[in-house]
């Protein structure tokens, strides 16, 4: 008895060792990859430009915490820091603002980032816009700006839109496929449209749209403050002309003339599973990689696994299309048994977009390496490049409530990563390589296509796997 519980000792101790050490490496990982921003104690400045100095010192110490910047492109951002604390007058917010979006995005990080707090009182116009293969339309109106309403967007402020997504563009680092989504929601943020210079007035805009009868067609537009519980979304949730608690209320819709496709209904559900019409087929849409609001992603992930195990479809779509990211390690387990959950000589088909990014890359990589080429993707290249940083945190300055995301812990999906000073170490538990994520079919949809009620990336996945279940049948 006296051994047994000797033994039993001993296997305790080594336990709580255990846990020690793994308690100790995820306390120190945080420490490293996610250091909370310095303090800032700074006295009551005695005017604007003693305040908007304040600003500039501390944005220094929070952009000296993010690992992204290459050299050069750190030395730029310093030399911008410098010109903006020797300025003899303050600038306004919006151009002070727009300052400091460029300076971040000197990182050409896609996570490093500037954006709005509670307080900084930002004006939006009262149109909402998408972007499609030809072009950005008007999906959402207020009533001021309701004939503007399925509208083709060509000018503002008689520039060329072209041009002013040019413009914008430079506000935000990564693919180009990242800093064109973003600079398409900002074309409602009207103190950035002020802050580059691409209006003139701080308060009103004048859009030009090709309305849906083919008339040019030019209204002047005001901006107001939007309510603070009002979201803050990528122009991607315009897709859906569905309502719902996170696209705000009072907006008159564009709507298609066909019932939406099935990839574009309940939108705003962040987890979503439904065996697809005729076929053996079932379509798995995941829009975060994180718990969002009472939608638990653990709890879908195993519903999941338990329907595909009951009756193992002949194929399965996989739309990442909208995947923001969040927290891989809820995915990657599922992403690595997926290719294993569908019936032998069945296919997993990836769809994938501009905004599929962070974990969301990271999830879809899982899937490409454990699949290969049972894998087939589908639609436009991810957000972001497969070197990236991210990890980190978040500081708002002390005046004008701006927010700087730091970015820390380097993933590298297609070499290893060894330095363990960059590389984020949990990484190592999860590696994963891929040569490339680019789509096998680069497929994007059109705005007449979606009036039509067409998803034409969906609709070649399902072509797909009609053609395939053909040649497997006996």
């Amino acid at each position: 008895m006296r051994v047994i519980v000797k033994i039993g000792v001993i296997a305790g101790g080594i336990c709580l060792a255990a846990v020690a050490c793994v308690a100790g490496l995820a306390f120190a990982m945080l420490r490293h990859f996610d250091p909370s921003p310095p303090t800032a104690t700074f006295p009551k400045a005695a005017d604007q430009l003693e305040a908007q100095r304040q600003d500039l010192s501390y944005f220094r110490e929070l952009m000296a915490l993010d690992r992204s910047f290459q050299p050069t492109a750190r030395a730029q951002a310093e030399n911008r820091i410098s010109m903006l604390e020797d300025l003899k007058s303050p600038l306004d917010r919006p151009h002070f603002r727009v300052a400091l979006m460029e300076t971040l995005a000197l990182a050409d990080n896609g996570h490093t980032h500037l954006d709005s707090g509670d307080g900084a009182q930002t004006r939006k116009l009262p149109v909402r816009v998408a972007a499609f293969s030809d072009g950005l339309y008007v999906m959402r109106t207020s009533d001021q700006a309701s004939e503007l309403l399925g509208g083709r967007l060509v000018a503002i402020d008689g520039k060329p839109i072209e041009v002013v997504i040019d413009r914008l563009a430079r506000l935000r680092g990564g693919t180009t496929g990242w800093r064109h989504l973003h600079a398409a929601s900002y074309l409602v943020d009207q103190d950035i449209l002020f802050g580059t210079d691409i209006v003139t007035d701080p308060v009103h805009s004048t859009w030009t749209v090709v309305t849906p009868r083919g008339v040019t067609t030019a209204l002047l537009l005001e901006a107001e403050t939007p309510p603070t519980n009002e979201p803050s979304v990528l122009g991607t949730r315009w897709l859906s002309s569905e309502s719902s608690s996170d696209s705000g209320h009072g907006w008159e819709v564009e709507r298609p003339e066909a019932t939406l496709p099935l990839t574009l209904r309940e939108f705003a559900k962040p987890f979503r599973r439904a065996p697809l019409a005729n076929s053996c087929a079932t379509l798995i849409q995941l829009k975060s990689n994180g718990d969002v609001g009472n939608e638990r992603i653990a709890d879908f992930i195993s519903a999941t696994r338990t329907v595909l195990r009951s009756a193992k479809p002949c194929a399965v779509v996989l739309d990442l299309r909208y995947d923001g990211g969040g927290d891989y390690t809820n995915t990657v387990g599922f992403a690595r048994q997926l290719p294993d959950l569908i019936a032998p000589g069945g296919h997993v088909y990836l769809l994938t977009g501009p905004s599929t990014f962070s974990a969301g890359i990271t999830t879809a990589a899982f899937l490409k390496q454990a699949g290969g080429d049972r894998v087939t993707i589908l639609g436009e290249p991810v957000g972001d490049r497969l070197t990236f940083f991210s990890e980190g945190n978040r500081g708002c300055l002390p005046n004008y409530h701006l927010c700087v995301s730091y970015e820390r812990g380097k993933h590298d999906y297609t070499h290893s990563c060894d330095d363990w000073d960059v590389c984020f170490w949990l990484n190592k538990l999860y590696p994963v390589r891929v040569a490339s994520l680019a789509p096998d079919e680069t497929i994007a949809m059109s705005f007449a296509q979606w009036r039509q009620g067409h998803d034409p990336v969906f609709e070649r996945a399902v072509a797909l796997i009609e053609s395939n279940s053909k040649a497997i049948r006996p």
